[in-house]
């Protein structure tokens, strides 16, 4: 009897054993192999971020009730800080891999919503025509001083096209057209989202020094200031009339904003017509216009297209008295809910490159492409200071 119990644990004791190696087999391959983990890990990240981001206290929140740090700079914060702490990130890339190649091309294009040609003609002329000058000299301006830095070239365009246009958002769609590593995309939205807060704080004080008109302030603001929230901050903090400063900034800064498509379309052609300069094997084919922007890009303006013309329209809900929240009205902004969308695959997209970017990558870039956004944000001050004197004196 003792023997056919000895039997029995022996027998118990290897299908323990086997189930263990099996189940450590599984969970190695698991840890290797799964997306999940870097996923998982995205969305805590930038879930995180959106919590920071509404801390009700200075910077995060501001007295007109913006939030000038973005919850996409924030997760790229995040995501350096925690893959830097880790050991190891090797069982997170995978996931994180798939996030940033098919969730951030999808969040671009979905941010096409939040564009609206109209704004182009509400704003007028001399704004328009201010915006696109702004545009023009603070890329060209910014890629020639990075030529004389010796900064990368692909750094150049980013930095420039998030001084020039909109920030974090330019650089997001600019990157995959010009074939921008992470790392370029990862300094460069880290350099634009400083330059923009400390724009956004100097601006009002600039103002007030100076006894800056409202209208003056607002125009100023609208073409020189990175980020929409950074540019709504600044201009509703005027020391006069931040009203009137705040709903002029608004509106020239959406006309910036608008432009994004079309500025985007010209870098990724001049893009394409360099580099086709540059390698011999193809200077004899026969270039193919169509093939100079990515797909996403064109999905992206198409997206702004449909919003201009009305296609995502507000759905009001008449719920009856059954509703377990009672009989009420509900809102449900179209735009709005595909536009937060985007900003949430974007923030998780770059919570993906922060994690896979190293501190040693980082501090390999050196100080001059810090020194060349620095040199972009006041190149970007005085253009639109000028540019705004202009547009009021013809307003006059």
């Amino acid at each position: 009897m003792s023997v056919q119990k000895s039997v029995d644990r022996l027998s118990l004791s290897r299908r323990e054993e086997a189930f263990e190696r099996q189940f450590l087999k599984r969970l190695q391959s698991w840890n290797s192999q799964s997306l999940w983990p870097g996923i998982i890990l995205c969305v805590v990240l930038t879930w995180l971020a959106w919590l920071v981001s509404r801390l009700p206290f200075y910077p995060f929140t501001v007295a007109s009730g913006q939030h000038p740090i973005s919850v996409a700079a924030l997760a790229l914060a995040f995501g350096i800080i925690v893959g830097n702490a880790l050991p190891s990130t090797v069982h997170f890339k995978r996931g994180t891999d798939i996030v940033i190649r098919k969730i951030l091309p999808i969040g671009i294009v979905l941010l096409g919503v939040r564009l609206d040609f109209y704004d182009l003609i509400r704003v007028g002329l001399s704004a328009l025509m201010a915006a696109v000058i702004t545009i023009g000299v603070v890329i060209v301006l910014t890629h020639l001083i990075a030529r004389v830095m010796g900064v990368n070239q692909k750094l150049g365009w980013l930095i420039g096209a998030g001084t020039a246009i909109c920030g974090t958002s330019a650089i997001l769609v600019t990157a995959p057209v010009i074939e921008a590593e992470e790392d370029d995309v990862a300094f460069s939205v880290a350099a634009i989202n400083l330059f923009g807060v400390a724009v956004m704080i100097a601006f009002p004080i600039l103002a007030a020094l100076l006894k800056m008109e409202a209208e003056l302030f607002g125009i100023w603001c609208g073409l020189s200031i990175h980020a929409t929230p950074q540019v709504i901050a600044a201009g509703f903090a005027h020391y006069l009339d931040g009203q009137s400063a705040g709903e002029v900034a608004t509106i020239v800064k959406l006309t910036r904003v608008s432009l994004l498509g079309p500025s985007v379309f010209v870098l990724g052609a001049f893009y394409a017509i360099q580099r086709r300069k540059h390698e011999v094997f193809v200077k004899h084919q026969k270039l193919n216009y169509l093939k100079l922007i990515p797909t996403f890009v064109l999905f992206f303006m198409g997206m702004a297209l449909l919003r201009t013309l009305g296609f995502f329209p507000e759905v009001t809900l008449h719920m009856s008295d059954r509703f377990i929240l009672g009989q009420q009205d509900y809102t449900l902004d179209l735009a709005g809910v595909i536009g937060e969308t985007s900003m949430w695959l974007i923030a998780g997209a770059l919570t993906g490159v922060g994690l896979n970017t190293k501190f040693r990558a980082l501090k390999a870039v050196g100080l001059r492409p810090l020194l060349l956004g620095l040199t972009s944000t006041v190149v970007i001050g005085i253009t639109g200071f000028l540019l705004a004197m202009l547009a009021i004196t013809i307003l006059l």
